[in-house]
């Protein structure tokens, strides 16, 4: 509903076709928006900056722009630091074989012809920096461009950091620059976690992280993945995985494989035991039951084909694994040879195995041969499409082959992590029996099912590629049929309950290592595995969320680089469906993550400072709050007396404001009053539970984070002043219970005006109560709210379903 994208709309990964958030992020351009005018302004803002690198990461080469950025660095070197940093800053960016190689404008590679760079004059060195870098303005400009644009569609990553950096009211005590600092730090740290997802070359990914991380401390901003003594030095050293040489060939085996479409035994739909959702919505932790199996989905067929005797012969010419890359122990491509080998990560021998109970050793399943070629990087499309066909090709096509290849790539990446998740994780721990099934049914929801869906659609892409001789004509129909009709409703269900686990499973990983020595052990050893790629499991559990946000970004690329109007207007249409499906997953996960924070609340509930004498004390001394829905939450200061001030946790439900008091790891319901002559006197006292249907806001006057809410009943009205962290917090809490009391009220009215017109239809005769509840206004604001005159012309049956449309929501 209206009121749901608005409580939700800064909290959404990508919300674009949500109207309120589309109005939220209009106001945040208007007022952000200037420093991704121009990369000058741009530069010395660290939290924009990397928001700006994240989009540039999923959707360019980062190459330029990290190369114009540490060019910028010599302009504050001293003689000593360029001459140093130089020699880093060529073999990274200009040289022939450099990781990141930029264009070098044509006069100085003729100088580095004849002289080494090292051997430059310092003002030389300086001055080349700077040719190269106004060579790369051009892309910048041209990735700014594209950032802004796909900012205005709500397309862009991190937007929560830039509103949190942009609301902060700067003191003293915190000004804006140290809490860009603060926020920068935790987006870097945050990339540091996920950075062998940025490209699928590690040594690349690495190179670009450790490049990121080198500007951004020149900002003032560190991160702890940098900042140990290995790391120091040079700003590109890169930190490679040692490869051991000893390792013979049929120890170096395939690890991943897909489970069968059906279900593994124990995964049945009635037993898990994750909090369900109340309200009927699609995602509960509860099993899916017998309606749709996976069954319907076709899986690939095991015999040999011609285009799996294609992909054998072209194996040789694709991109070495990323450990590959740096030995010159590589794998044959014989298949049948190992029908049953072990993993790359168990290094001994079988006939060394331990037989000691701890820790478990997480075991490996028999491979399926097709699974095979997950071992390695997919080939890039250059690599295999005719070289006489590629000259024929234009600018924008080139793009667009492009784009379609990194859909290509990075749906291969999910599938092995994906693999990853199942075979060194989830089987593992059900056969070690340090799960039972039915726990692993409720951590990882419908993981087979999930794994077939992107298998069958990375399939489905490697066909294309295979028929079209490896320059795609056509990319429509296989992502609309994905994406779109029936097929995408059930990749929509299945991704949503995977995805709305994943804070509850984390929070069962998490405490089950703490408890069970055993369990940790397993974890840890199965983390250390390369397969893991330096991931950690709570690392793995988001990928799904991560793959979701990709899709509409790639496909909006792919129509942006298609002329074809027909096969434009269908892959737009697909990248629609993408937007809905993640809409729907961002508010599922939003659901079941405030419906953990209730359950948490719940159970720390404590009501014994409610007081007997206040009149909702009855109504509320056994108040349930897992019953209720969250539509936001946060600190706020409850300003008793101009004395006495009480910092609250301020949790707003359905119909109700809630004060709770953290006292040591309980969360205290308590009654309030302004002074102890009140108390003594029996008058009455300020309820921590304050209901929506009475309730209308107003400024204070002297402090531009404050506001007042005043609750109106029976026997009169109650005035509460609470002050925000911020004025942005404060407009954000106004916005969010000014919304949700108009919804309250006009549901109200509605259902007055409804109760009214039954009792007209079966009495024939008015029913003065009810008129007279409808004539009654608490106050003139609520006046606003009641203002149903309209309604009266609504048959009494259209009522009715509005009514029970407007609750449900």
């Amino acid at each position: 509903s209206d009121l749901e994208g608005l409580c939700h709309g800064t909290m959404s990964i990508i919300g674009a076709e949500d109207e309120d958030f589309e109005n939220d992020l209009n106001d945040v351009v208007d007022d952000q928006c200037k420093y991704f005018d121009d990369i000058e302004k741009l530069k010395d803002r660290p939290t924009h900056l990397l928001v700006f690198m994240q989009h540039v990461f999923l959707q360019f080469d980062p190459a330029p722009m990290l190369c114009y950025l540490h060019a910028e660095l010599f302009r504050t070197f001293s003689t000593k630091e360029t001459k140093k940093q130089f020699v880093e800053f060529y073999n990274t960016f200009l040289d022939k074989g450099a990781i990141l190689r930029v264009a070098v404008p044509t006069n100085i590679t003729y100088d580095w012809d004849r002289i080494r760079p090292d051997l430059l004059s310092e003002d030389t060195q300086k001055r080349y920096a700077q040719e190269v870098q106004s060579l790369q303005a051009a892309e910048v400009a041209k990735q700014l461009e594209d950032f802004r644009q796909k900012r205005m569609m709500g397309m862009t990553p991190n937007e929560a950091e830039l509103i949190d950096v942009e609301s902060h009211y700067p003191t003293d005590r915190i000004p804006m620059e140290m809490k860009e600092k603060s926020v920068a730090e935790n987006l870097l740290d945050k990339m540091s976690e996920t950075q062998p997802t940025i490209v699928s070359d590690e040594e690349k990914c690495q190179s670009i992280f450790t490049a990121v991380a080198f500007y951004m401390k020149h900002l003032g901003v560190k991160t702890r993945a940098v900042d140990s003594k290995k790391s120091r030095g040079g700003f590109f050293r890169r930190q490679l995985v040692k490869v051991k040489t000893s390792i013979s060939k049929h120890q170096l085996s395939p690890l991943y494989s897909l489970s069968s479409c059906s279900n593994p035994p124990g995964l049945s739909s009635n037993l898990l035991e994750p909090p369900t959702l109340s309200d009927g919505g699609d995602v509960s932790p509860v099993g899916l039951g017998g309606a749709v199996t996976i069954g319907e989905l076709i899986p690939p067929s095991d015999t040999p084909t011609d285009e799996n005797v294609e992909k054998d012969r072209k194996v040789a010419r694709s991109e070495s694994a990323r450990v590959d890359r740096h030995s010159s122990h590589r794998r044959g491509t014989s298949r049948a040879k190992q029908s049953r080998s072990r993993s790359d990560v168990d290094l001994q021998p079988p006939s060394t195995t331990t037989t000691s109970p701890s820790p478990p050793s997480p075991q490996l399943e028999e491979v399926e041969p097709r699974l095979l070629e997950f071992e390695h990087d997919p080939p890039n499309w250059r690599d295999l499409a005719s070289p006489e066909a590629l000259p024929s090709l234009g600018k924008k096509e080139t793009k667009r082959q492009e784009v379609i290849n990194e859909l290509f790539a990075t749906e291969h990446a999910h599938v092995r992590m994906l693999s990853v998740l199942q075979m060194v994780f989830s089987k593992p721990l059900e056969r070690e029996e340090l799960l039972t099934s039915t726990e692993l049914a409720a951590i990882f929801p419908n993981l087979d099912e999930i794994i077939d869906m992107h298998y069958n659609f990375y399939e489905n892409l490697k066909k294309l590629r295979l028929d079209d001789n490896f320059i795609v004509k056509s990319i429509s129909t296989t992502v609309l049929n994905r994406f779109g009709g029936t097929e995408g409703d059930w990749f929509q269900k299945l991704t949503a309950r995977f995805c709305s686990h994943q804070s509850w499973a984390l929070v069962q990983i998490k405490s089950r290592q703490k408890k069970e020595p055993r369990f940790n052990s397993f974890i840890q050893e199965a983390e250390s595995k390369p397969q893991c790629r330096r991931l950690q499991l709570k690392d793995i559990i988001p990928i799904e969320m991560q793959r979701l946000t990709k899709y509409p970004l790639l496909l909006e690329n792919i129509a942006k680089n298609t002329d074809d109007l027909t096969e434009k207007e269908r892959i737009q249409q697909s990248a629609e469906c993408c937007r809905k499906i993640l809409n729907h997953v961002n508010e599922e996960v939003k659901v079941m993550e405030n419906l953990l924070t209730l359950k948490d609340y719940q159970r720390r509930l404590d009501t014994s400072g409610l007081k007997p004498s206040n009149e909702l004390y009855t109504e509320y001394k056994n108040v349930d709050l897992t019953q209720k829905k969250m539509l936001y939450e946060g600190p706020l200061t409850w300003r008793v007396t101009k004395e006495k001030g009480i910092e609250v946790q301020c949790v707003l439900l359905g119909d109700l404001l809630v004060l709770l008091q953290r006292q040591d790891d309980k969360m205290v319901l308590k009654c309030q009053s302004k002074s102890n002559i009140a108390v003594q006197e029996g008058k009455q006292m300020l309820s921590p539970i304050i209901k929506l249907d009475s309730v209308f806001l107003r400024e204070v006057a002297t402090d531009r984070k404050a506001f007042y809410v005043i609750f109106t009943w029976d026997s009169g009205a109650q005035i509460y002043e609470l002050v925000a962290q911020s004025v942005g917090e404060r407009k954000m809490w106004v916005s969010r219970r000014n919304a949700k009391t108009y919804h309250v009220c006009f549901l109200m009215s509605l259902k007055r005006l409804l109760v009214g017109s039954i009792s007209l239809s079966e009495d024939s005769q008015p029913d003065e109560e009810n008129g007279e509840d409808q004539s009654q206004s608490p106050n003139q604001e609520m006046d606003s709210c009641q203002s149903t005159g309209w309604l009266l012309y609504f048959p009494k049956n259209s009522l009715t379903r509005l009514y029970l449309f407007l609750a449900k929501s």
